[in-house]
């Protein structure tokens, strides 16, 4: 078995799922196509049940998923902000349940990626 270095002529193997559109995503992201997905379903599945007209439904449901989409990327912004704001008291060692607000996501992996990429 033969390792071999890193150098010019042989390149780090870069992972590329989905050709690179989703190379640094924000904790929020899963989050966001969970509630994209579900929002479609229980709307499509609701008026359906009370309209019975498939059609319908199907439009209803589609208008849905911009809006569950605005207010999870929302959601995920002010959240990134709070995060941001408690970076001070994150570096002098302040407990998290001392913190002035409380965070949804972990946000240190995905600015470590953002830090590295912009390098």
């Amino acid at each position: 078995m033969s390792t071999t270095t890193e150098d010019e002529e042989n390149p780090p193997l870069q992972n590329s799922k989905m050709f690179g559109l989703f190379k640094n995503p924000d904790p929020g992201f899963t989050q966001t196509g969970i509630s994209m997905f579900a929002t479609f379903v229980l709307t499509n599945m609701f008026v359906y049940g009370v309209s019975g007209r498939a059609k319908l439904a199907y439009a209803l449901s589609m208008v849905s998923i911009p809006c569950a989409v605005v207010l999870s990327v929302r959601d995920s912004q002010k959240d990134y902000e709070k995060w941001k704001e408690m970076r001070l008291l994150r570096l002098k060692g302040v407990p998290e349940r001392f913190m002035p607000y409380k965070c949804k996501y972990d946000w240190s992996e995905y600015d470590l990626r953002k830090i590295r990429e912009e390098k």
